[in-house]
């Protein structure tokens, strides 16, 4: 379930593609606010594009701003670099937008799964930079540590 919740996604209508759905009957957003490793508004700093094999592979540089909507379970960091990849949903979004996405901003969920030899790797949902989308994900964390105490 986790990985579908950081599935390396951007909600197009983050970008102004559709009127995507309500923050406050979304599910999955209450979900990534309280299993991310880090959530909050965040910037995307860099973006870079390598090919390897003939396949374009793009990486995000994303940092998150100070204060972070929830606690944060990834210690003082608030830089990460995400990669996305081909069969990525994200693709076709970036593929599209290419550099023109640096600068732009969000609310991102990050959270860090064990990968190949036991690295950790960054999977990633950005959803629009809204006081709506803020606050919903403020009131998912409060109502999970209610429930946790």
């Amino acid at each position: 379930m986790e990985q579908q919740l950081f599935a390396d996604e951007i909600d197009p209508s983050a970008l102004g593609l559709g009127s995507g759905r309500s923050p406050r009957g979304d599910k999955m957003l209450w979900a990534r606010a309280t299993e991310a490793d880090v959530v909050g508004r965040v910037r995307v700093q860099t973006v870079t594009v390598d090919t390897r094999l003939g396949e374009v592979h793009y990486h995000l540089g994303l940092q998150f701003a100070d204060p972070l909507l929830a606690p944060s379970r990834a210690g003082d960091g608030r830089v990460f670099e995400v990669s996305v990849e081909p069969r990525d949903p994200a693709y076709g979004l970036l593929k599209a937008l290419d550099t023109t996405l640096q600068g732009r901003t969000f609310v991102g969920f990050v959270k860090r799964f064990r990968g190949r030899d036991d690295e950790a790797e960054s999977h990633f949902f950005l959803a629009a930079d809204s006081a709506e989308v803020a606050k919903v994900v403020q009131e998912a964390v409060a109502l999970s540590e209610m429930n946790e105490k």
